[in-house]
């Protein structure tokens, strides 16, 4: 989910802000469902990002225990999730 963190512009600035803030809350969290993140193996475990204390790191290792992916390039593509320090696949079977 793509959130916003500011806008610039303006006398409407604060309310196109709010505004655009709010509908994609709407489209990506809500009472139908939200949005998993959609990732590769090599944006999660391979692509280098930038940690707020500078650091260099990967997706995966900079993110908290509890965050979810959906690997779009893993065979069969799976749900990852970050358990214990771990990246982990979540095996599942057709619903229902």
């Amino acid at each position: 989910m793509d959130i916003p963190t500011y806008i610039q512009g303006g006398d409407t600035t604060q309310e196109n802000y709010q505004e655009e803030l709010s509908q994609t809350l709407q489209q990506g969290v809500g009472n139908n469902g939200f949005i998993i993140p959609s990732v590769t193996n090599a944006q999660l475990t391979t692509n280098i990002v930038v940690a707020p204390d500078g650091t260099l790191t990967s997706l995966g290792a900079l993110m908290p225990d509890g965050t979810i992916w959906f690997s779009q390039d893993a065979v069969p593509p799976c749900y990852v999730g970050k358990i214990s320090g771990a990246l982990v696949k979540f095996s599942t079977t057709v619903y229902p």
